[in-house]
């Protein structure tokens, strides 16, 4: 009998998956748990694997497409299986930019004029473009790529599944592929390449859309002597790497003691649902990670409560596996509170758009030796700017200050302890 292939839902907030790359085509023979597709998520992006075994017999979406969670998009059985029942995945229309006006009841609605069709363009067979959807190239290939200014996504690859390896960019290189023509002194700019507005990247423009548009936010932020952390950070470091075996870093000492802030301010802990405000119990700490598409927000669960050497440990496990495109889609799920830090990219303040349907959001700057007034004096000291973006429907200013204060008050006089 033959077994249909839902698109899965893998979290409580999943509505809808979108559809990257089918990995078998109509006919081929596959195993129980066999990868058959790629799916991107509203977080990550996930392999599907198959139910059953037998033949794909037929695909009930194609690449691209929005399907709702529990749709059928595939068929799996035996060869001459009767699957007339099985239709077609109903895929979500792009959203418009502008909402059209409301028709009135008494009037049949007039249908749409059909789009005119696009030519396409034309280009020499080996700088044809890749496939709408996600171009899969090996981290390696993506790096020579961009060292030998090779456009990646213009090849052809000869690894598993047709994916670009580090060989295919070489050779393309060695090939003299021509570089893109020069800009001319007059008419349009030229346009150096073009991809789709897809998976993760579609996703994120979704997301921050959604939270600037609808979400009224308060901003607030101070300026934080780290001078006595970094002198704890100095004295503790030869136990902490010979004692813990883990090398703390001033971000982990940050994301430490801003979970602790959180506990002892649970105003910024809260979370809106369409009928109530619901108070957070957990103190999970989302951390912004910058990957090559866009950007994963990992979580440390349960972060007030966890030593310094395990914020250290698993904050950095979590950015390893988001930028080798190894996170589940469990260390995506949960977090409360976010923390972005954009110090290493030497950015002194900012303000960070809160990861909806969380309430508030951490922004930490650049650590710099400043001049700062002590005691009448003109003094050099470390500091650095950090702030708070809360939702304003439920975060109220004063909560919003009282936690900046105690964070603030916990940077600068810091006391390392395990919980």
């Amino acid at each position: 009998m033959a077994t249909p292939l839902p698109m899965p839902k893998l979290g409580l907030t999943m509505e809808e998956g979108t559809i990257l790359k089918w990995r078998k085509d109509e006919g081929e023979a596959v195993e129980k748990g066999e990868i058959i597709l790629d799916i991107q998520t509203d977080k990550v992006e996930y392999e599907v694997e198959s139910p059953d075994g037998g033949l794909l017999l037929k695909t009930l979406a194609g690449e691209g497409d929005v399907i709702p969670c529990g749709t059928d998009i595939a068929v799996i059985g035996e060869a001459g299986e009767d699957i007339s029942g099985f239709g077609s995945a109903p895929a979500k229309a792009p959203v418009a930019a502008t909402e059209p006006a409301a028709a009135d009841a008494s009037t049949p609605p007039t249908p749409p004029p059909a789009p005119a069709p696009t030519p396409a363009p034309v280009a020499p067979a080996s700088a044809q473009p890749a496939p709408e959807g996600r171009v899969f190239a090996s981290p390696a290939a993506r790096r020579v790529a961009r060292e030998l200014g090779i456009d990646y996504r213009t090849l052809k690859g000869s690894g598993p599944g047709g994916r670009i390896v580090q060989a295919d960019v070489r050779a393309a290189a060695a090939s003299g592929i021509p570089a893109a023509p020069a800009a001319t002194a007059s008419g349009p700019a030229a346009v150096a390449g073009s991809t789709p507005l897809a998976g993760m990247r579609k996703i994120i423009a979704e997301r921050m859309l959604s939270s600037w548009s609808q979400v009224p936010r308060i901003t607030m932020q101070a300026e934080v002597d780290l001078t006595n952390l970094l002198a704890v950070r100095e004295a503790s470091r030869q136990a902490w790497e010979n004692d813990l075996g883990v090398k703390v870093s001033i971000n982990d000492l940050i994301l430490f003691y801003t979970a602790r802030a959180v506990r002892r301010c649970p105003a910024v802990n809260v979370r809106l649902t369409e009928n109530a405000l619901e108070q957070m119990q957990d103190v999970n700490i989302g951390v912004a990670v910058a990957v090559e598409q866009g950007l994963m927000v990992p979580v440390i669960r349960g972060a007030d409560q966890k030593s310094i050497d395990a914020i250290s440990r698993e904050s950095r496990a979590l950015a390893e596996a988001a930028r080798a495109g190894a996170l589940g889609l469990d260390a995506l799920e949960g977090g409360t509170f976010t923390v972005s830090n954009l110090g290493a990219y030497g950015v002194d303040h900012f303000s960070a758009i809160i990861n909806h349907p969380e309430s508030a959001i951490l922004s930490v700057g650049a650590a710099r030796e400043r001049a700062v007034v002590r005691n009448g004096e003109v003094v050099a000291r470390t500091t650095a700017f950090v702030g708070i973006n809360a939702d304003h429907r439920v975060v109220d200013g004063a909560p919003a200050a009282e936690f900046l204060s105690t964070l603030k008050e916990m940077l600068e006089h810091p006391k390392v302890m395990p919980a």
